[in-house]
């Protein structure tokens, strides 16, 4: 699999974490909060798994920003029963993956 198609692959699994998280965040007093984070984990693990295999050049990594920035956007759109303050952490809970994932 060329990097592109694991710049695709990466930033859906992402972006689905990263809502799972942040729906978690917003979210906590709901049922499915729990399970979200559990899943966010897992799907931020397998993610890693796949950064880990690529060697990233700076082009790269704002691909990946980019991409994972609008697949993220249009994933929380989608799913209006998570609060709208998941907008505002967006960027916050964004950036401390892409760190963890030595991204940025």
């Amino acid at each position: 699999m060329g990097k592109k198609q694991v710049i695709q692959e990466m930033t859906n699994i992402l972006a689905v974490a990263l809502r799972h998280k942040i729906g978690s965040i917003v979210n906590k007093e709901e049922i499915y909060a729990g399970k979200y984070a559990k899943d966010a984990e897992v799907l931020l693990k397998e993610a890693k798994k796949m950064a880990m295999k690529e060697n990233w050049n700076i082009y790269d990594k704002a691909k990946i920003k980019q991409e994972l920035i609008r697949r993220l956007k249009k994933e929380l759109q989608e799913k209006d029963f998570i609060d709208d303050t998941k907008f505002d952490i967006m960027k916050i809970e964004m950036e401390k993956v892409l760190i963890n994932m030595e991204l940025i």
